[in-house]
């Protein structure tokens, strides 16, 4: 309910703003795209305590793709479109868990090697956050603390490609920004993970188990990290090398809620982390 009513909020004030400057000439155009970024702005801050609130009242033992907050909500009209999406971090890699368990590398290992890149960044991302050997002097050189945004993956040598998808002759492979983050518990929840995640969990986990995995969690998402043992293809001796990698619930959410009055569209972008009840990342553009 309070999605619908901060989206009618969005919805009428949207039309009120375009209404005050259908007469604007041409020579104002500049000065009103400026107004309608700062109405929005103002809006989208204005709802973004309902937005928090929701989150803070899910289980939070507990989250899926099934819940509320994983459904994009959209309302259009003539004169404006209003639209939230959240998703949780959790269901990524955290790529400075790298530095804290030889797991967690292995999973960064797999993933590259399923997406088509060298495993070798492993070693150039741990001497980046100085946590590996000898660090890579002059070509790579150390910042010697936990990245701050996984874009730092372009400072160890990664190439467009690499960071955000290729086609290689009838396969596309995702890149790897989407598949990673630096805001998370260090848990990947097995029941928002996308596939390459899941796979990337262990050998053991195929392409054909991790589609199972998507599939029984679509029905019965997973109440704790030992019900995967459920699924075919997964047996004991898998979830003992990841069960201590893997959860079933989130502690960080990503929001983008977004604001298009005729033809100027506004975007506040927030990471909230929900254990700690605050904010720590906002941006607007």
């Amino acid at each position: 309910m309070f999605v619908v009513l901060a989206l009618s909020f969005f919805l009428a004030l949207s039309m009120i703003v375009v209404s005050s400057f259908e007469s604007t000439s041409s020579t104002g155009l500049y000065a009103r795209k400026i107004y309608l970024k700062q109405q929005a702005y103002h809006a989208l801050v204005s709802v973004l305590p309902y937005i928090l609130e929701g989150l803070r009242r899910e289980d939070q033992n507990i989250d899926t793709l099934l819940d509320p907050w994983a459904t994009p909500f959209v309302i259009e009209a003539d004169k404006g479109k209003l639209s939230i999406v959240i998703y949780d971090e959790d269901r990524f890699l955290n790529l400075n868990s790298l530095s804290k368990d030889e797991a967690y590398r292995k999973v960064f290992e797999r993933l590259l090697t399923l997406l088509e890149i060298s495993p070798g960044y492993s070693e150039r991302l741990l001497a980046w956050i100085g946590k590996g050997g000898i660090p890579y002097e002059d070509e790579y050189p150390l910042k010697g603390a936990p990245l701050d945004s996984p874009e730092e993956l372009r400072y160890i040598g990664m190439t467009e490609e690499e960071l955000y998808g290729k086609t290689m002759g009838d396969v596309t492979f995702p890149g790897i920004l989407s598949l990673v983050t630096t805001y998370s518990s260090g848990r990947i929840n097995i029941n928002t993970a996308p596939k390459y995640v899941l796979m990337a969990l262990d050998d053991g986990i195929d392409e054909t188990v991790a589609d199972r995995i998507i599939e029984y969690r679509a029905t019965k998402p997973f109440k704790k990290p030992k019900d995967l043992v459920l699924v075919e293809g997964v047996n004991f001796d898998i979830l003992y090398r990841i069960e201590k990698i893997i959860d079933v619930k989130s502690t960080h959410f990503r929001i983008n809620a977004m604001v298009k009055t005729g033809d100027v569209e506004t975007t506040l972008e927030v990471i909230y982390d929900r254990a700690g009840g605050r904010i720590v990342y906002k941006r607007i553009y």
